[in-house]
């Protein structure tokens, strides 16, 4: 993650993804999060508090980036 991290800061620095794009990519990033530790919810009590909170987190990024991506671009 740190290495995917680094290569969304050095393009989002050369303007390559702007920063709705990239609060989306980290939403779905946190979505899949949730999606890899589901099977851990059997044997670990903490998982489904933690995988609702990286939901919730994840759901408010996509939006709020989906959301500045759109309110940017002129209407038509």
């Amino acid at each position: 993650m740190r290495l995917a991290g680094k290569i969304a800061a050095a393009l989002m620095s050369r303007g390559v993804i702007s920063r709705g794009w990239y609060s989306v990519l980290t939403g779905v990033a946190m979505l899949l999060v949730v999606w890899l530790i589901a099977p851990a919810s059997d044997s670990d009590p903490a998982v489904p508090v933690v995988a609702l909170v990286l939901a919730l987190t994840g759901m408010w990024n996509i939006e709020r980036g989906l959301r500045a991506e759109y309110q940017r671009r002129p209407k038509d």
